[in-house]
């Protein structure tokens, strides 16, 4: 028995499924197979029933466990006391994020990060803000970026930034170029919104919702993705649509966009750091929190451009 088997039992344990668990510990299904058929092998005990769609613990196997949990805590805090005497600060950060913090702003801030802590590997997923909150949730990742939160009790919810959503419009329509417009004058136009579960999305029918306007009130003609094929279609004159300015700086800059405001409406939000509660000592996740609570956005936009 050792370490990586305990590693793989709570990581099936928390994923229910060997391909999820693979995915998370960076392994191979057959990888982690093997690994829970060692575990069996050294207890003389059958621990997962595989038996149904859900890879599920049998009695034996939520008996070891519950050994496995305290023993990678223990070592989870002995690491994190040592790197705290020893300024050594090493390991691997499962990092998700939404679209727009995702692309735009943590591939700077990852870069940097790894400058300043070179023995930390950092991995990115991105998807959208539900997605990524349901993956923390599960422990299948170690924190994620997102630009909208739920409440969901095992979540800590942390502001770590900053972003403006903005009404972007294509070169040729009728509204002036940063134009003020009356709220109502959004019904009458083709909207093209991000998918359901999209942090922004979210923001936008929430701030809608305070002037007034249901979004089911908009004349939706398209749900796209990706924040890049919104600016694409709103280019092609296909509709008007909200981004955020992290991702429309370029197109508004080179005039594939315009902007315009709209009376009332308040767009701006924060994005924010979720992790779960239960998430063990780490030494490395700490300092990229304080990283990310401490990065000067001004600096940062400066070097995206």
């Amino acid at each position: 028995m050792n370490i990586n088997q305990l590693r793989t039992l709570v990581a099936l344990a928390e994923c229910k499924s060997f391909s999820l668990a693979a995915e998370k510990l960076f392994l191979t299904q057959p990888a982690v197979s093997f690994q829970i058929h060692s575990l069996e092998e050294h207890f003389g005990a059958r621990l997962v029933d595989r038996s149904g769609k859900r890879a599920e613990l049998t009695e034996e196997g939520r008996l070891v466990w519950e050994f496995a949990r305290q023993v990678l805590k223990l070592l989870a805090e002995t690491e994190y006391k040592v790197s705290q005497l020893s300024q050594h600060v090493r390991g691997r950060l499962l990092v998700g994020a939404s679209t727009i913090p995702g692309e735009y702003i943590l591939p700077h801030l990852i870069g940097a990060f790894k400058e300043k802590f070179p023995e930390v590997q950092v991995s990115l997923e991105i998807g959208d803000s539900e997605e990524i909150r349901k993956k923390v949730l599960e422990q299948r990742l170690d924190l994620g970026i997102v630009g909208a939160i739920a409440p969901q009790g095992q979540l800590v919810a942390t502001k770590v930034m900053e972003d403006e959503l903005i009404v972007i419009v294509p070169p040729g329509h009728a509204w002036p170029s940063r134009a003020r417009v009356a709220p109502s004058s959004l019904l009458a136009e083709n909207f093209i919104l991000r998918e359901k579960g999209s942090g922004t999305r979210e923001v936008l029918a929430q701030r809608l919702k305070e002037i007034g306007i249901d979004l089911a009130d908009l004349k939706v003609v398209m749900e796209l993705g990706s924040t890049e094929a919104i600016l694409t279609a709103v280019e092609a004159g296909l509709g008007i649509s909200v981004v955020s300015r992290w991702a429309a700086d370029r197109a508004l800059a080179l005039g594939q966009v315009r902007q315009v405001y709209v009376e009332g409406l308040n767009l701006k939000r924060d994005l924010f750091l979720v992790r779960h509660k239960q998430s063990l000592p780490n030494r490395a996740l700490e300092e990229f929190q304080n990283f990310l609570t401490t990065f000067n956005a001004k600096s940062l936009r400066h070097a995206a451009g």
